[in-house]
């Protein structure tokens, strides 16, 4: 797609279009993709910026009377980390008449152009020769449904070694809540690391301990590398970890994907709620 890099350096505000933007997977900065509106002669350009490190899917939809809309990307683009887009300009269309424009932008991470790799065999996402079962299993009765069917989440004590299941580059965490519960008023509390796969897709880890996360954006892990310390932030009841894979769908949804494991029990192409597994 076409990616404009953009150096104006005056930003003119025109008016206070609606601007609401969000993260269908809670980021540890939902700050992390902006709309700029450019005054230029003529139109109002509008430019998608990414300020974090991972792909992101961004829908932008304008609303407009008497107002000409011309594409410069499709209203719902993947916007590479720290890139910039110009998405859409504006310019009115009868001078002599009232015009108006409001625009809303909603985000999720990853790109829309992944395409999983379903041949490929993880890890279990826990130290080699630890055993623990398996909590919540795909299309589990409590949360692992539509976009998280195919998560699974391991009961495990808080401070547990938390370790990749496939290689990939961190480019996402957090650390900094303390709290969470049995309650969706807790859904953005968790504590995660997010790693970006060859694939484009993202592996999630989450409801780790505060300040339990042992490695950086921008590491480079290896499949069974330590990454962090399980908890229990975030909407969680007891303490676990899930772990899922994710890429997006447009700027408001995103999908997991059904993998495998490999496990001394052999390899478990979905884990079954209440058995055990241990990483080989």
């Amino acid at each position: 797609m076409p990616i404009a890099f953009l150096g104006w350096t005056t930003v003119l505000l025109l008016m206070v279009p609606l601007l609401a933007a969000s993260g269908a997977e809670p980021s540890s900065d939902q700050n992390a993709v902006q709309v700029k509106r450019v005054s230029m002669p003529g139109y109002v350009s509008l430019v998608v910026e990414n300020r974090r490190a991972y792909d992101v899917t961004v829908t932008l939809t304008i609303h407009a009377e008497n107002a000409q809309v011309t594409r410069i990307v499709p209203e719902t683009a993947t916007c590479g980390g720290h890139l910039q887009i110009e998405a859409a300009r504006i310019s009115v269309t009868d001078p002599g008449k009232p015009w108006k424009w409001r625009y809303s932008c909603h985000w999720a991470k990853g790109s829309m152009y992944a395409r999983h790799e379903d041949g490929t065999c993880y890890n279990l996402p826990f130290t080699k020769g630890r055993t623990y079962r398996a909590s919540q299993g795909c299309n589990g009765r409590w949360t692992h449904r539509g976009p998280d069917r195919y998560a699974v989440d391991f009961a495990m004590p808080e401070g547990t070694t938390v370790c990749a299941a496939r290689e990939g580059v961190v480019v996402d965490l957090k650390e900094s809540s303390k709290t969470g519960g049995p309650d969706k008023k807790h859904k953005d509390e968790s504590n995660y690391v997010s790693i970006a796969h060859a694939d484009g897709t993202i592996g999630e880890y989450h409801h780790l301990k505060y300040d339990g996360v042992l490695v950086e954006i921008g590491d480079q892990v290896i499949a069974g590398q330590p990454i962090a310390l399980s908890g229990n932030t975030g909407y969680s009841t007891l303490p676990h970890l899930h772990f899922g894979v994710y890429s997006a769908i447009d700027g408001s949804h995103r999908q997991s994907h059904r993998i495998t494991f490999a496990a001394r029990e052999g390899t478990i192409a979905e884990p079954l709620v209440g058995k055990t597994y241990t990483a080989q």
